[in-house]
């Protein structure tokens, strides 16, 4: 198992220091539906939203397992602050694919980006750039950012463009938020405090060098990092949330089961079979969700990192690691949960959050289980499927 870096092991011991600070807010995050102010500052000063940014515009290019283990301890904190994070560094990995000039304009003074990478956008090919219209959903910790991302499908005079294969081309397209209209529509039951809203523009100008080709980017930094898919990358790193939250849902019921004495008994929970089998369940199939996790993600990485192209037996299982992280999350959460009775209800308590959070993070399609589909098509010889593998 390899070690983790100075940077990661530094940015996981700033994300525990951290985590009192987060969870002292966690009502705020809660009702306000968004990351109060004061808390961005802090993760933004500590650098979690530019985990994966190049080291040559100073950040720390993490390796994804660091990656992981620093989104764990700050979802564990709280889901909410855990997704708003993963989404801004999942973001700084493209300042890799872009034009130096301009990754340094976005991402200079540990700007924010927020975003959305489906194609729900129309790029008009103009002088110099694109003109750019659009509405996109899930804008999650826009009301904290600088940057927005945006998917575009690319047009000229004949509509839209194809690619040689015959699907139409997309770009991501970056905008300042102040460019922006934000839709207040983020009304949800779980990760409520991302703010994730909708967000349109009208006939705004791009210049050229502030997109890039979606998501078959090719690198222009140096290191595995930026050679890596980043239609593996994305979906691993919205399960590395769900893994905390399982992690800290695990946590919440032992503490419970040490003081609570359930209905009609004499001694606390944690006495009982029913709650050391339903823990014990959980914990083991949180561990064995992770290893598979990481296992799938170096598998990937020494790949790349010898110089082949990302082969599809390997994005395939990355995909299939992802999926059942997140299916493991909430299986291990539902166990601890249905152990603590009635206690686990209660808006008050860890468990109730855990419990709605990590079935809204579920939701995401990087997550979801119909990714089994296409990774049992290249199990079985076949072609995925899927314009995006």
């Amino acid at each position: 198992m390899r070690a983790i870096s100075a940077d990661g092991e530094r940015l996981v011991h700033a994300a525990r220091d951290l985590a009192p600070d987060i969870f002292a807010t966690r009502d705020a995050i809660e009702s306000e539906r968004r990351l109060p102010e004061p808390l961005v500052e802090k993760m933004r000063a500590a650098g979690f939203f530019e985990l994966w940014l190049p080291e040559v515009f100073g950040g720390p290019a993490l390796h994804p397992v660091d990656f992981l283990a620093v989104i764990e301890e700050l979802s564990a904190a709280d889901g909410s602050a855990g997704w708003c994070a993963m989404i801004g560094a999942s973001f700084s990995l493209l300042a890799g694919s872009l034009n130096e000039t301009a990754a340094r304009e976005i991402f200079a003074n540990r700007a924010i980006i927020a975003g959305q990478v489906a194609a729900a956008g129309k790029a008009v090919i103009v002088d110099g750039g694109y003109r750019v219209a659009g509405r996109w959903g899930y804008g999650s910790g826009i009301a904290h950012s600088q940057w927005v991302a945006g998917g575009c499908v690319v047009h000229d005079g004949a509509g839209p463009r194809r690619l040689p294969g015959g699907g139409p081309e997309t770009r991501f397209v970056f905008i300042p938020t102040s460019d922006v209209e934000v839709i207040d529509t983020w009304r949800v039951g779980g990760l409520r405090g991302t703010g994730s809203n909708d967000y349109a523009i009208e006939n705004v100008f791009v210049p050229a060098d502030r997109t890039m080709p979606a998501f078959e980017a090719q690198g222009v930094q140096p290191g595995t990092l930026y050679r890596m898919p980043i239609a593996s990358l994305f979906p691993w790193a919205l399960a590395a949330v769900t893994l905390g939250i399982a992690r800290a849902a695990i946590d919440a019921f032992v503490e419970l089961a040490a003081i609570k004495t359930p209905m009609t008994s004499q001694t606390v929970l944690r006495d009982k079979p029913v709650a050391q089998s339903a823990v014990g369940r959980a914990d083991a199939m949180l561990r064995a969700a992770r290893a598979g996790f990481i296992d799938a993600i170096e598998t990937q990485w020494l790949e790349i990192a010898a110089g082949r192209t990302p082969s599809l037996a390997g994005r395939a299982g990355v995909r299939s690691a992802t999926a059942f992280a997140g299916e493991a999350c909430v299986r291990a959460i539902e166990l601890v949960y249905n152990a603590a009775g009635g206690s686990a209800i209660l808006a008050s308590g860890r468990l109730d959050r855990c419990f709605r959070d990590v079935r809204v993070a579920v939701q995401h399609i990087g997550l979801s289980t119909n990714s089994y589909e296409p990774v049992g098509r290249v199990l079985l010889g076949l072609e995925p499927g899927l314009p995006r593998f």
